[in-house]
């Protein structure tokens, strides 16, 4: 038998075919042989043994008929084996998918939490901004009445030391008040004070 049916490698889905393959193969004086010593091989390599046996004069024809028959059998074998791995390497794919995909979502995900934090950060920084102006004007505006007070100070004392008129009505307060006193002093003269330290201290 050149073709086990129980294989499941070997690319049929139905056992009448797997029969009848195997009935022209033994019917034409074949064996699982060339089945065997290919059924591993790429299909070129199948198709250069088939060639070799073909191209003999030397085999009969019923081998070359068989051969054939084997290496039917092999290429549908070969179809299965590149159907598999092309079935896997789509699953290989789809699994890379689903695990971009997954990664986009995680990155967006992040992407979406990151943009929220960077508007708080602003809205932050715009609050910490109004309110630093607003420390800066109500400086400019003590720093405005300070000044204020200080070029009223500087007002009133230069105005007493630059006023004519004022420091002239105060030369005048003065000489007055020295005038008093030399007044007062002129009622008590020499000869009351003289009169006073003549006068006896009483005897204790």
């Amino acid at each position: 038998m050149a073709v086990d049916f129980g294989d499941p490698r070997s690319g049929f889905r139905h056992s009448e075919v797997v029969v009848f393959i195997n009935e022209e193969v033994l019917s034409n004086g074949g064996g699982p042989d060339f089945y065997l010593t290919f059924r591993s091989r790429s299909w070129n390599e199948i198709e250069d043994g088939l060639k070799s046996v073909v191209s003999d004069s030397q085999v009969p024809r019923t081998i070359k008929r068989a051969c054939a028959w084997s290496a039917l059998a092999l290429g549908v074998r070969v179809a299965a084996r590149q159907r598999e791995r092309q079935a896997r390497r789509v699953r290989h794919l789809q699994e890379q998918v689903e695990q971009r995909e997954e990664a986009t979502w995680a990155l967006a995900s992040e992407l979406e939490r990151v943009r929220e934090e960077r508007e708080q950060v602003v809205l932050q920084l715009r609050r910490a901004r109004d309110s630093l102006q607003q420390t800066l004007r109500e400086q400019e505006e003590l720093r405005g009445r300070l000044l204020q007070f200080e070029l009223s100070q500087q007002v009133v004392s230069g105005s007493q030391d630059n006023n004519p008129r004022l420091r002239h009505s105060l030369n005048a307060q003065s000489a007055a008040s020295r005038k008093e006193e030399a007044q007062k002093a002129s009622l008590t003269g020499p000869g009351t004070l003289q009169e006073a330290e003549e006068v006896p201290a009483p005897s204790v």
